[in-house]
């Protein structure tokens, strides 16, 4: 009875509970309201739930419309501003595009807000600013369209626009322009070279910072610093000012080529006099292509010790961890390779096993140069694992080590010598055995006759029975009874399960990534396994888009390069190995040739390792 009752008990809760989850639940808090900064002398914005804009001592009114030329007249090829206000909105607003007349190329110039006296109460107000520009004269209409604020739609009246052909004699139209500044001689494939992107400012535009870069050829790897500097530059004899950002290249094709980039810049206008307009326009150049001719690494003069180092570099004094040591015993021997070229992807030299040393795969360990702007000369640092094998070794085992100088066209000999040391005999002794006194085995003892102690029962159960105690004290009873709660409480948790995950389908997205970065892993492991270059760039692309999608909320196939790696943070190891990776897929698919400067079967780890630090962060 006991037992049934608190069975009862038991499915009387969790009915309970199945019950109040059908009940509503009441209005989480909202958050506090926001206060920002509006403009100078305005007072505070306060961004309450929902979206709302509030002003202290700001009066609601009907929301307005109002658009205009600045100036209204305007000259073929110069650009003029086209404004839109809005008044009285206290939400925010989605402008649509506006209806553009032939004749005109509009392009959005961003966007302020403030407040104005109107009717002597104060009131918001917000901009919305397009760059316009002139391809033929005429007079040109804006037409009126609407625009929705809340549940309100309110109608932008039309502007006219009149458009002069220029004075004789005037200058035409300088937009701001990009160059790729490049050291003038060949290059070699797997080389890294640095170099500057240049945005040079015109009377016409000032450039004001870059927002974004991508190559336009699948012939190198371009990977930008992003912090450009305004400077003056000097082009071939003449100065100009504007941004000059260093960026490295990596041929990873030979053969001639045209390197070239894209850049997505923001840029201020100009007025007719010269002064900054204060009108601010996001636009995309392109660089001239710079015309190079990329070599592969000769074959003749090749040293020992290659491992793909391209530039200048020297060693520093190796060290060891001890001048003497046992057979047997470890040793870390730790060497120092400084210099400019492409040292971070440089492979560690391998030690000959034949030695009479084992050597394990050693850690590295890059550091950029911080003065180094390109970010090409920097230092890398090998610790090896070393035992010895044997007693009456007198030194470590010689490490071949060699770099291709592109600048002389052939390799340099740096080898690592030889250190002393004293490897002397184990003082491990031998445990002495224990003599243990054999005894004779007790002997056994007769078997014992049972005799019975009842005597009238029956010797064996009947046809339904298994056990003389009552069915309340099985084990069978017990499970059986425990069977309908289990059913009732996996249901619950069931429901529960799917009213979380539908509450919160970052979980679910962020499973699917996983399951899909896993396979793709597979397909790249594969892809090692069989020496298939291709498709482990497929693959590894793959798997660190895959990986990332949770944190970007967008589908992995259509996330950037630079989305990766801004995802990644400040992560620099990952973050060098997805970068490469990236670009060597890029190659892949946009050039008729693939580069093979890389070992899938090493770069597989620091892939899965990459994976896995995206698959923690989402």
């Amino acid at each position: 009875m006991i037992i049934r009752a608190a069975l009862v008990a038991v499915l009387f809760g969790i009915a309970s509970s199945l019950f109040a989850q059908n009940a509503p639940l009441p209005p989480e808090p909202l958050p506090p309201a926001l206060q920002l900064p509006l403009q100078p002398g305005s007072g505070p914005m306060i961004i309450g739930p929902g979206g709302n804009i509030t002003v202290p001592g700001m009066a609601e009114t009907e929301p307005a419309a109002s658009a205009g030329f600045e100036p209204a007249v305007g000259r073929v090829g110069r650009p003029v501003e086209y404004r839109v206000t809005i008044t009285g909105s206290q939400r925010p607003v989605e402008m649509p595009d506006p209806p553009v007349p032939p004749g005109l190329d509009v392009a959005p110039g961003g966007r302020s807000i403030g407040t104005q006296v109107l009717n002597g109460a104060l009131v918001m107000t917000s901009t919305y600013r397009y760059s316009v520009v002139c391809t033929r004269a005429g007079n040109f209409t804006m037409p009126a369209f609407e625009v929705a604020i809340g549940t309100k739609r309110v109608r932008v009246p039309p502007a006219g626009l009149t458009v002069i052909e220029p004075d004789p004699g005037e200058a035409a139209y300088q937009p701001a322009r990009v160059e790729l500044d490049l050291p003038q001689r060949d290059f070699f494939v797997g080389e890294t070279i640095g170099a500057r992107l240049v945005v040079i400012e015109t009377p016409d535009e000032s450039p004001q910072f870059v927002a974004h870069v991508a190559k336009t050829t699948g012939a190198a790897v371009f990977r930008p610093s992003m912090r450009p500097k305004r400077e003056q530059i000097t082009i071939d004899g003449k100065q100009f000012n504007g941004l000059a950002m260093p960026v490295q290249i990596t041929p990873i094709l030979e053969g001639d080529a045209e390197l070239g980039c894209q850049v997505m810049v923001h840029v201020q206008k100009m007025d007719p006099t010269g002064r900054r307009s204060g009108f601010t326009v996001q636009t995309t150049l392109d660089s001239k292509p710079a015309k190079v001719r990329v070599l592969a690494l000769p074959r003749a003069g090749r040293l020992p010790g290659f491992t793909g180092a391209i530039g200048r570099f020297s060693v520093a004094q190796p060290r060891l961890s001890a001048g003497e040591v046992e057979a047997g015993e470890p040793v870390t021997l730790t060497i120092a390779i400084a210099g400019e070229g492409n040292l971070e992807g440089v492979a560690a030299p391998e030690i000959d096993a034949s030695s009479g040393w084992q050597a394990y795969k050693p850690t590295t360990e890059f550091q950029a140069d911080a003065e180094d702007p390109h970010g090409v000369r920097g230092s890398k640092t090998f610790v090896y694992t070393l035992v010895p094998a044997r007693e009456g070794l007198k030194s470590t085992p010689p490490l071949p080590f060699c770099y291709f100088d592109p600048v002389r066209r052939a390799y340099v000999d740096i080898t690592v010598p030889p250190l002393p040391i004293v490897v002397k005999a184990s003082s491990a002794a031998a445990s002495p055995t224990e003599s243990v006194k054999s005894e004779p085995p007790p002997a056994p003892e007769a078997p014992r006759t049972a005799e019975p102690a009842m005597t009238g029962l029956e010797e064996q159960p009947g046809r339904w029975v298994r056990a003389l105690g009552p069915a309340l004290g099985g084990r069978w009873f017990l499970i059986l009874q425990a069977v309908p709660p289990a059913l009732l409480l996996g249901l619950w948790a069931w429901r529960r399960r799917k009213e979380y995950l539908a509450a919160n389908p970052q979980i679910v997205r962020r499973r699917r990534a996983r399951v899909a970065a896993r396979r793709e892993l597979a397909a790249a492991r594969t892809a090692a396994r069989k020496g298939d270059h291709e498709g482990f760039l497929r693959a590894s692309a793959g798997a660190l888009r895959e990986a990332a999608a949770p944190l970007d909320t967008a589908q992995a196939a259509s996330l950037t390069r630079e989305e990766v790696l801004r995802l990644l943070g400040d992560d620099e190891n990952t973050s060098a190995l997805a970068r490469k990776l990236l670009d060597s897929a890029d190659a892949a698919n946009y050039s008729t040739k693939a580069g093979n400067g890389f070992e899938p079967a090493v770069l597989l780890p620091e892939l899965e390792r990459a994976v896995q630090t995206l698959s923690r962060r989402a």
